[in-house]
């Protein structure tokens, strides 16, 4: 029998991915709510998740389906974002990442030359190619008045 979060393998830390996690910030969207993670951590969001008790075996797709997670590099000045069991993005993770705009600069020290990616920041991740978009620069986007 196949443990139920042993699909989600592939979201979980390995060595080889020490240097990348602790160079990013991450972060997730839970009810329009920006959450900010640990800093300088070879956790990937999954353990984090699961850790602060939002994700269980029983809610880990829906809860990944549901919330926008990403990380800001802060060497690159970048910030990247997707919601899906995996690396997808969809055309609601832009808006809604705008709409917390003010709270991701405030997290982040983030400026109009920041930029917005959707996706990850490699593809492949797993043998599956995600498609990657840079939305542009915080600085481009015209705030809804």
């Amino acid at each position: 029998m196949v443990k139920p979060d042993s699909r989600l393998d592939f979201l979980k830390s390995r060595a080889e991915d020490d240097s990348f996690h602790r160079s990013r910030i991450m972060f997730c969207l839970i009810g329009g709510k920006l959450m900010v993670g640990p800093r300088n951590t070879p956790e990937s969001h999954i353990e984090w998740f699961r850790r602060e008790g939002w994700l269980t075996d029983d809610n880990a797709r829906e809860f990944l389906k549901n919330n926008i997670r990403g990380f800001y590099l802060p060497k690159e000045n970048k910030l990247y974002a997707y919601r899906s069991v995996g690396f997808d993005f969809d055309d609601r993770v832009l808006p809604e990442l705008l709409e917390e705009i003010e709270d991701f600069k405030a997290a982040f020290n983030l400026n109009g030359e920041t930029e917005i990616h959707l996706g990850p920041i490699d593809s492949p991740i797993a043998s599956k190619e995600y498609r990657r978009v840079c939305a542009g620069k915080i600085g481009s986007f015209k705030k809804e008045a």
